[in-house]
């Protein structure tokens, strides 16, 4: 007798647990997925491991307001900045993690990730120096573009007085688009580039074209490298005992620690309520793509919530067309500026390294 009430109650108990594990999934919300394939190891790795903790901190500000009908999950994949092992990271997302939207970092995966994009019909959110990034329907690129650094540039130095320019840049697609502007604002503005060298990735010795350059003597440099060779360039820079002002198109120079006095050309970086916010919640001051990586999480959030009925999913159609079309997203940068193709522009804007810290100069 004891035992068959035993074996009841056993029963009944099972059956309890399985009516809630029913409910729970019942009352599940869809999930949304975003990957983001980053450097976050190797000479990178400072920069992946920033815009990581931006895309961590835009999820939990949006699940801190509450009431969302979707549950969102981020993805994290390690590319060390390597074309294949990021094509094989969006290859994971799109086979076995089902992922909803990719974001990848600067133009050269940029360009590369909106073809995968496009071809699978996945949403995919970038921020890099490229026009062909947000080209095709499922791609937006949240970045400033190449003419608005490039007048902005060439400008600043028109205003210091250059006349003879130097130019040493990464030989990547990232600067395509950005190189054949940038020669032509400087031309209209009475700018000789007197030197162009393109460094490789698998440079190591920059010694004897860095010195076939010093001797041109130009009014200033135009440095646009990533590490390695970013620190390579700097540690020649004091063996050959050169003493020039120097402009960046961006600040990964700062990873080398050599560029006191520099002038750092970047895209905004968000309002000053934005950059507290991130410093006091990662501990990381903020850099270039930062406050974008937050604003593309936030969103991919946004158009979800405003066009799903936490039912069922929106199509990724209707998603990529609700963010075309809203043109009030309260955006990091203060202000929000979208065209038709998903180029999301940021103002350029331009840095002194002063005793490694950055300071905006007032024009």
């Amino acid at each position: 007798m004891k035992k068959w009430l035993l074996s009841l109650c056993m029963v009944l108990a099972l059956a309890a647990c399985d009516d809630k594990k029913e409910t729970a999934q019942a009352n599940a919300k869809p999930v949304i997925k975003i990957g983001a394939s980053l450097p976050l190891s190797g000479d990178m790795a400072e920069t992946g491991k920033n815009l990581q903790a931006a895309m961590s901190l835009a999820l939990k500000d949006e699940q801190a307001k509450g009431n969302l009908k979707y549950d969102y999950q981020l993805v994290f994949e390690d590319d060390q900045y390597d074309v294949k092992k990021a094509i094989s990271n969006w290859n994971l997302f799109k086979s076995v993690k089902d992922i909803d939207a990719i974001f990848t970092l600067w133009g050269t995966m940029g360009r590369v990730a909106s073809d995968f994009a496009e071809k699978n019909k996945i949403i995919h959110m970038s921020c890099g120096l490229s026009s062909d990034v947000a080209k095709g329907f499922y791609n937006f690129n949240n970045a400033t573009k190449p003419i608005t650094h490039a007048e902005k540039i060439a400008t600043f130095y028109q205003n210091k007085g250059v006349k003879k320019l130097a130019l040493f840049y990464y030989n990547c697609a990232e600067f395509d688009d950005f190189l054949p502007l940038f020669r032509q604002k400087l031309q209209e503005k009475g700018i000789n580039i007197i030197s162009e060298t393109a460094v490789n990735s698998t440079d190591t010795d920059l010694t004897i074209p860095m010195a076939k350059v010093k001797e041109l003597n130009p009014d200033m440099l135009h440095v646009q490298l990533i590490p390695p060779q970013a620190g390579i360039f700097a540690k020649t820079l004091k063996k050959l005992d050169w003493n020039i002002e120097i402009g960046n198109l961006n600040d990964l120079l700062l990873s080398a620690d050599y560029f006191d006095g520099a002038y750092i050309f970047q895209d905004d970086t968000g309002t000053l309520e934005f950059g507290k916010h991130f410093e006091e919640a990662t501990g990381q001051r903020v850099i270039g793509c930062s406050a974008n990586f937050y604003d593309n999480v936030r969103m991919i959030i946004d158009a979800y919530e405003h066009i799903g009925d936490g039912k069922a999913l929106p199509t990724r159609e209707e998603v990529v067309t609700y963010i075309l079309n809203n043109k009030n997203f309260a955006s990091s940068f203060g202000q929000y500026d979208i065209d038709e193709e998903g180029h999301i522009n940021t103002p350029s804007i331009v840095k002194q390294l002063k005793d490694g810290k950055l300071k905006e100069i007032e024009e």
